[in-house]
């Protein structure tokens, strides 16, 4: 039995899962070309325009593969939209756990077969996230909370050090702050990041998807004892408390001060930050104030992801009202990308449905619906 991995997206987490799932299940033999394969499994996303490229992988498996090869949708897209997926021709929908159960139960012909890892220059710390801010599904999908051991991160990273790898990124798979609430009952992302850099202090790090209550003193104090930490991430989505609000979010002014006083200490880290714009009840006169203080911050955020707001399904924020136009949202996001040189996240149709994307994907590859 050959079996083939396909990931849909470049995503840290998703490289994180895909390696382990061939590091775990190396009696299997993996095969990259996955027309050649009984079994392919498909790691599908569910962010943004990586949903419709799912479908299209999904048709393009369908079409391309031998016939009665098994053909299993596994990821977030199968999380939140099972039903939908259900419906296509010669798809098995799984959660990824039961993709594992599958996998350690097929018969071990006692090979050990090569694996090659998929590179990365990133150390997830944790999985899970404890935030429930309104917009996002991850903590749907994912569950509870759970941090590696101290000793078994220290491991990964003095792995890539001795590699020399020159920028090492640490990061929770979904939320980076509320490292080790879990295993040692309180947040220790202090602790953490302070005994990597002493250990390992010839690379340099960023660190990714910190949660602004995460940035406490604490934190301020090893971040500013240790130079080697070049970057950090810390997503502040808008300026407006009444959004903010909405989305489940620190107050601004909170946020603010929280990243006045890191600037303080360590004028020449690097802080970028993500946001949201068209965000239900945004209006025009919000959006100008977030852009007014971006001028203002220009000497402090050195990267920006912007992403225009994409309604998704099960979340609370798509049910809010007054949410605006499709083109006002991506207009928005294109004036932030345009000024500030940020990295646009540009929102798809609404709830555009999953089987309208996969015929469409259908067409594309010339293959008709009645040849399936």
């Amino acid at each position: 039995m050959k079996y083939s991995l396909i990931l849909c997206s470049n995503m840290h987490m998703d490289i994180d899962k895909a390696n382990s799932i061939f590091s775990e299940n190396q009696h299997i033999e993996w095969v990259s070309d996955y027309k050649i394969a009984d079994v392919v499994i498909i790691m599908t996303c569910a962010f943004g325009t990586k949903k419709r490229y799912s479908m299209f992988v999904i048709a393009d498996v369908i079409k391309s593969t031998k016939p009665k090869t098994r053909i299993i949708a596994t990821g977030c897209l199968a999380k939140l939209n099972k039903t939908e997926l259900e419906a296509l021709p010669n798809l098995e929908v799984k959660s990824l756990e039961e993709v594992l159960k599958m996998l350690k139960m097929e018969e071990d012909s006692g090979c050990k077969y090569e694996i090659c890892k998929i590179p990365q220059d990133t150390v997830i710390i944790s999985n899970g996230c404890l935030k429930k801010c309104s917009y996002c599904v991850y903590p749907l999908f994912e569950g509870k909370y759970t941090s590696k051991p101290l000793e078994a991160v220290l491991s990964e990273v003095k792995s890539l050090y001795k590699s020399g790898e020159p920028v090492i990124y640490i990061t929770g798979a979904h939320e980076t702050s509320d490292y080790g609430i879990d295993l040692y009952g309180k947040r220790s992302f202090a602790r953490l990041i302070d005994e990597v850099c002493t250990n390992f202090p010839n690379a340099k790090y960023v660190i990714g998807w910190f949660h602004p209550v995460g940035l406490t003193d604490d934190v301020i104090r090893v971040l500013s004892k240790h130079k080697n930490i070049v970057q950090i991430m810390v997503h502040i989505q808008h300026v407006e408390n009444a959004l903010l609000s909405n989305m489940n979010r620190p107050k601004f002014e909170e946020t603010e001060e929280r990243i006045q006083k890191l600037h303080a200490v360590r004028p020449d880290l690097g802080i970028s930050t993500e946001l949201i714009v068209g965000f239900p009840g945004e209006t025009e006169e919000m959006f100008n104030h977030l852009v007014e203080y971006l001028e203002k911050r220009r000497n402090i955020f050195t990267d920006i992801g912007i992403a225009s707001y994409e309604p998704v399904i099960n979340t609370k924020a798509s049910k809010l009202s007054n949410l605006p136009r499709l083109e006002v949202r991506n207009a928005r996001m294109q004036v932030i990308k345009e000024k500030f040189g940020a990295v646009g996240y540009e929102a798809p149709k609404d709830f555009e449905p999953l089987l309208s994307s996969f015929f469409e994907a259908c067409y594309l590859l010339d293959w008709y619906a009645d040849e399936m």
